[in-house]
């Protein structure tokens, strides 16, 4: 069952990266995918598509697509007793939170033909964080200029920054001069 919590994040992050992706102009580009993208899910065990309807956030407005048609982006919230770095090192009985939301992040990017994934999480009370690939990561940032975590369990090597940092650092322009170098290397 989805909580409260989790779509009331959902709308958050919605209008953060709106206003984000158009210079805090508007806050209605992107918007909640219906049912959290459970219909294309769904649809992809039938090998069927659903246009922009994977992850948690779709572009409802044509400006935004390029963005959502190269990333899935997730979306989660709470968790705070369960997640915990330590996790993805302390043995194999032990499974990590961040590691199955990305296992699952992954399955969805494949299956809906994305190039990317951005995990966007947040603790309670705490600051969102973004996970995203080491590729991505090494293509947006320098890794001395940015406080990172980078967690390599195999197969997965993702860094973890601030949702501050990440819309701070990279200005959307950036972002879109960057997809050419990204679809290169991916």
């Amino acid at each position: 069952m989805k909580s409260k919590k989790g779509s009331k994040f959902e709308r958050e992050i919605s209008g953060v990266l709106s206003r984000w992706w158009t210079g805090g102009i508007r806050d209605d580009i992107f918007w909640r995918t219906p049912g959290s993208g459970a219909r294309a899910t769904t649809r992809m065990k039938k090998k069927l598509q659903t246009a922009d309807s994977a992850g948690d956030i779709m572009a409802i407005d044509k400006i935004g697509k390029k963005f959502t048609k190269f990333f899935l982006i997730e979306l989660k919230r709470g968790y705070s007793s369960k997640l915990t770095i330590l996790d993805i090192i302390d043995g194999p009985k032990k499974k990590s939170i961040i590691l199955e939301w990305w296992k699952k992040a992954e399955k969805e990017r494949v299956d809906s033909k994305r190039k990317d994934i951005i995990l966007i999480f947040k603790r309670d009370r705490k600051d969102p964080c973004v996970a995203i690939t080491k590729k991505l990561f090494n293509i947006l940032f320098k890794a001395d200029k940015i406080d990172h975590i980078e967690i390599l369990k195999k197969p997965y090597n993702i860094y973890i920054i601030t949702l501050s940092n990440f819309l701070k650092v990279i200005p959307k322009k950036l972002l879109e001069n960057k997809y050419k170098r990204v679809r290169r290397r991916i």
